[in-house]
This record gives structure tokens, sequence and C-alpha cells, in this order.
């Protein structure tokens, strides 16, 4: 049994199984809309299908087994397209745990070359402030020192004057 299918001109599609009788139709044919004859359809159809244009479908035994098959398997498919699913989901989840691993090992290794670097320079501040204290120290220290010795210059000079006055005075008296 061959399956045809006929378009008839007034739109309506109908198919039906035949036996051909020496690659024709064995009986006439009719569209059961408009009652116009299909048979010159259905012999071409029959006739492409013969001369092996178009491939036949296959019985209906072959039909219902591969449906069958479909449907048994349909359930082990998607069991199956789950795991690949969750397997590629746990690998990615292992490539951003490694990601995230990494990461944090390369801020660890940052963190300890800065406090490397930062350790010394705090060291060396440290050191400037109080060299900074100190010279401030000795400037307070020198501005004392040269007020007192600019005030035992005042004074030299003051008594130098006095000493200058009191022999002016003498020899203005005599």
């Amino acid at each position: 049994m061959i399956p045809v299918k006929i378009y008839c001109e007034c739109g309506q599609k109908y198919a039906f199984e035949v036996q051909p009788h020496d690659g024709w139709m064995p009986v006439p044919v009719a569209c059961p809309v408009c009652k116009r004859d299909g048979t010159p359809q259905a012999n071409l159809f029959l006739a492409k299908i013969l001369k092996g244009k178009t491939q036949p479908l296959p019985p209906p035994a072959v039909n219902s087994l591969l449906n069958s098959v479909q449907s048994s398997l349909a359930p082990h498919l998607v069991d199956a397209l789950k795991d690949a699913v969750v397997q590629e989901l746990a690998a990615q989840r292992r490539e951003l745990l490694a990601g995230q691993q990494a990461a944090a090992a390369e801020l660890t290794e940052l963190a300890r070359r800065l406090e490397a670097v930062q350790t010394p320079m705090l060291e060396r501040l440290r050191a400037y402030e109080a060299r900074i204290g100190e010279l401030e120290r000795d400037l307070a220290d020198q501005s004392k020192e040269n007020r007192e010795l600019l005030k035992l210059k005042i004074d030299l000079l003051r008594e130098k004057i006095e000493t200058e006055r009191t022999a002016s005075r003498i020899v203005n008296f005599n």
C-alpha cells in the first residue's frame, strides 16, 4: 500500500492508501468536497513515487513502531539531557571556584607585597618625623642660646657705654 496525497483545485486536501496496478490507480478517485476527478493527480503522484522521484512513506506498522520507540525513548533522552546539563553546570562551577581561589591567592600576594613595601616606608616616615622633632628642639635651643648671647652682648655694650660715660665724667671734672 502506498499513501497518496492529493490537493484539489477547490483547495481541499485529501489522502488515501492504494495498491497501484501496473503503476496506475486501480479505481477512479474524486474530491470529497467538490466531487472533481482526482485520478489524474493520483496517477501523477504514483508515477513520481514509483520512479523514485520521492520517497514513499513507510508502512503504518513501521510508523507505529517508530512512534512507540520515540515515546519509550523520550524519558531516557530527557534524563540524558538533564544529566548533561547538570554535568556542564558542575564543570562551570568547578571552573568558577578555581578562578575564585586563584583570585584570592593573588589578592593575598598583593596584600603581602603591599605590606612589604609599606612597612619600610612607615619606618622611614617615623624616622623623618623623629629627626624633624630633634631639629625643631635644636632650633629652639639655638634660639634660646642666640637670645642669651645677644643679651650678653647687649649687657657688655651697656657696661662699655657706662664705663665710657663714667670715664668721660671723670675727664670733665678735671
